[in-house]
């Protein structure tokens, strides 16, 4: 998500005054233009009438981000999968990269979908605290609005999502902010924002991302604020470049998770 990206804010199609309100709302908290729908047709019109990149819509089923690309909103994805698993003690490479036990503090600076978040709440339980970055304002808020409403027919993984904290900033700029030994683990997952040769379904994702990548300074400034690091990504020798010196992940898995102790 680039600084010059514009949006604005209507409701869906079978819109009521209740949702009109809300939409104002946000147009009002994002400073934004408000657009009302009425019969000015599909969502394509106004994005093109509005010379904006994106829409950010006001539904019955929550907040949606229309562009280009497609439709997003919020869905707990493959967080549901793994909880299933996880209940089975079938074994998770994020829960084990991170060492992951009940009543631990996670720092996920790299937020996104927040599956993450999402299992790393759901191991660490109610003593636990799991914080959730993300520099992307509307990829921060239509998930922050899906984690505190989104109803999954497990009520664990409801309870999970709800004890998640979310900040909307870039997390170099979080992170500088923290005392020392704030959490117990870092964690980045920059990946996802990379196209994969066959996620089409994250494309309507990509326009809301935010690009800038990790650096090793950013890696330095959460090791200060925890004493373990994990970084997901597809290279091994990317993540040695960032000093991890043990990696997790399956032995035909092109993902894999560095780990860097301080």
């Amino acid at each position: 998500m680039q600084k010059s990206f514009k949006f604005a804010v209507t409701v869906g199609r079978n819109e009521n005054a209740d949702l009109e309100k809300i939409a104002q709302i946000w147009a009002e908290k994002f400073n934004v233009k408000y657009v009302e729908r009425g019969s000015k047709g599909s969502l394509k019109f106004l994005l093109d009438q509005e010379q904006v990149d994106a829409l950010l819509v006001a539904t019955n089923q929550g907040p949606q981000v229309y562009s280009a690309s497609g439709t997003f909103f919020f869905h707990p994805s493959m967080a549901v999968l793994r909880a299933q698993r996880l209940k089975k003690y079938e074994p998770d490479h994020f829960v084990a990269a991170l060492e992951l036990k009940p009543g631990m503090k996670v720092l996920d600076c790299t937020m996104g979908l927040a599956s993450d978040a999402i299992v790393a709440s759901f191991i660490t339980g109610a003593e636990g605290v799991v914080c959730a970055v993300e520099a992307s304002p509307l990829l921060h808020f239509v998930v922050s609005e899906g984690l505190k409403n989104y109803q999954a027919e497990d009520i664990d993984l409801n309870s999970a999502m709800r004890r998640i904290t979310t900040v909307c900033a870039e997390a170099e700029t979080y992170l500088a902010a923290l005392p020392a030994d704030s959490f117990d683990v870092v964690y980045f997952d920059p990946m996802f924002r990379i196209p994969v040769n066959g996620s089409s379904n994250m494309e309507p994702l990509r326009p809301l991302a935010w690009e800038k990548a990790l650096t090793a300074e950013m890696v330095e400034a959460a090791l200060r604020a925890a004493p373990c690091v994990v970084i997901k990504e597809r290279g091994q020798k990317l993540l040695e470049a960032f000093g991890c010196t043990e990696i997790v992940g399956g032995r035909y898995s092109r993902v894999k998770y560095g780990i860097r102790r301080r």
